[in-house]
């Protein structure tokens, strides 16, 4: 019987977050069809062109996590 493959599934093998078992299984899936194969090489260009993201919070926002966090541990020696 032929699997199919969903494009959330191929979103998964892209990202690496498949189990290893079905993504062997979708690796080979990839070179025998065609058509998946053009899909595939879609969406690894679709990867590469996302911006990577930064993250950076103000010095304010981390003051209030630690001084959230000392309150915390001192409210847990209580």
């Amino acid at each position: 019987m032929e699997e199919s493959y969903t494009y959330d599934s191929l979103v998964q093998f892209v990202y690496r977050e498949m189990p290893a078992n079905e993504a062997v299984a979708m690796a080979q899936h990839i070179d025998e069809d065609p058509a998946l194969r053009a899909l595939f090489d879609d969406m690894i260009l679709a990867k590469t062109q996302i911006p990577k993201a930064r993250f950076n919070p103000s010095p304010a926002v981390l003051n209030n996590i630690l001084q959230y966090s000392t309150k915390t541990a001192l409210e847990a020696q209580l």
